[in-house]
């Protein structure tokens, strides 16, 4: 370490290490966690973990590749014992039986487990799931190595285990490839009266996980469906699965021999057991989302917020008027791409929604009204896109950000995209600049 640094090292205020910028800073008289970076190495980890022994609370390696199992080792070593956020990014080097052993080393601490590189696998994600009680926020994003094998199966586990599960409130399983629909089903089984926050996007789970989801709560109240129980899903994120016309088979999965039979089940049904529901991620070309679907989505859970459905071809102005309806608390909506919605659709929903701050309708066919209702009416609008909306002009643009009385979204765009509109004149880009906030973005590759 720089020798300026090597003074504030001895501190019990510990504070931030950047090996980027080689400096550390106190955070404050609660904050005793350790942030390296890239030129980090064993050596570095070693005389750290020495100094702050049991009162280091947090670390975090991410992007060290010097730093190996060595290093890892000497936090055991010097008995930090009282980690509650570990994160280990992006590298290569740590193996997957030192994870193992450094979560069972601050097991009773450990709250959030950041885990992004190429040697964790189910042994690493199984040792934290049984082992630290206290377990909160288990983030694995593309961790190629988790199969489904890494999750727990609540049925054959005793009850003394099962009932020493963590509370787990987040787990987000981005790019996790190995990880499919057996899982979800698996995770709901395991989690699901505590779980808020689920992300599987780009994994090899399919829109049948919405079926999984139904039944693991109806097997938790009963096993019928006319016993519904419900999730305490807050967020659900499936961005770019595959999507299927429903199961394959009568059974879901066989765990100790008991079958979920799901032939009887409908991806529809999935609204009905996550009323908590406030951010719903179904993003990728499909025919599986329906307006149905959405107006489903819209009645039962009146607390949404985000909802994104980029792509979803026979999806129309049904639902936007349905969520125009029921989710006025609306902030963030995404139809980009879902060529059914229109003017109709849109005026509805931006009349209904009025605390919108995110909206992308890129390719729709909409006109300038949908602009001009837009300015007058979403003034907490932060972000717009409207990319290949062929049939907008200059004039819905400039509605959009002077409205009808010189207010419009001007004071709260930040980022403004009309890509690809060829009927809008590239003078009202400099023209929107000079309205905007100075840090807004305006994107305008016009043809």
């Amino acid at each position: 370490m720089p020798e300026r640094v090597q003074p504030a090292m001895v501190l019990h205020q510990w504070g931030v290490v950047d090996g980027d910028a080689s400096s550390i800073a106190s955070q404050n008289s609660d904050g005793d966690f350790i942030d390296v970076t890239r030129s980090l190495q064993d050596r570095n980890i070693s005389t750290l973990a020495r100094r702050a022994g049991p009162a280091l609370r947090r670390l975090s390696l991410s992007f060290s590749p010097q730093v190996t199992d060595a290093g890892v080792y000497s936090v055991m070593h010097y008995g930090c014992v009282n980690i509650r956020y570990l994160g280990l990014l992006a590298n290569n080097h740590i193996s997957s039986d030192m994870l193992v052993a450094l979560i069972g080393h601050v097991r009773q601490a450990l709250e959030h487990l950041v885990l992004s590189t190429a040697k964790t696998d189910d042994a690493v994600v199984k040792k934290a799931l049984c082992c630290a009680p206290n377990l909160v926020h288990l983030d694995l994003s593309y961790c190629r190595l988790v199969t489904d094998d890494a999750f727990p199966r609540p049925e054959q586990m005793p009850d003394a285990d099962r009932q020493a599960l963590p509370q787990l409130r987040t787990l987000v399983l981005t790019g996790c490839t190995r990880v499919g629909d057996v899982s979800v089903g698996r995770i709901a089984r395991a989690f699901g009266t505590s779980l808020r926050t689920l992300d599987i996007s780009y994994t090899i789970a399919t829109s049948r996980c919405l079926c999984f989801l139904a039944v693991a709560a109806s097997m938790n109240h009963g096993g019928s469906q006319a016993a519904r129980g419900t999730l305490s899903l807050q967020a659900l994120h499936m961005n770019k699965i595959a999507f299927v016309p429903g199961p394959q088979s009568a059974q879901s999965e066989v765990d100790a021999g008991v079958r979920f039979n799901v032939n009887t089940w409908s991806n529809a049904q999935f609204y009905m057991y996550v009323p908590q529901l406030t951010s719903l991620t179904i993003a990728g070309e499909n025919y599986m989302v329906t307006d149905a679907f959405v107006a489903g989505i819209a009645r039962h859970c009146p607390q949404l917020a985000s909802i994104d459905v980029r792509d979803s071809i026979r999806l129309s102005h049904t639902s936007m008027f349905a969520l125009s309806e029921h989710c006025a608390g609306l902030e963030y909506a995404s139809f980009g791409g879902c060529l059914g919605c229109l003017d109709t659709g849109v005026l509805a929903l931006v009349r209904g929604c009025l605390r919108l701050k995110g909206l992308n309708l890129s390719e729709l066919g909409i006109t300038n009204a949908s602009l001009v209702a837009i300015g007058s009416n979403l003034h907490y609008l932060e972000t717009l896109v409207l990319d290949m909306c062929r049939l907008i002009s200059t004039e819905g643009i400039m509605a959009v950000v002077e409205g009808p009385n010189g207010m419009g979204c001007m004071f709260t765009l930040t980022e403004l995209s009309f890509m690809r509109c060829r009927r809008v004149d590239e003078k009202v880009v400099e023209w929107c600049k000079q309205r905007l906030k100075p840090n807004a973005i305006v994107r305008s590759e016009l043809c």
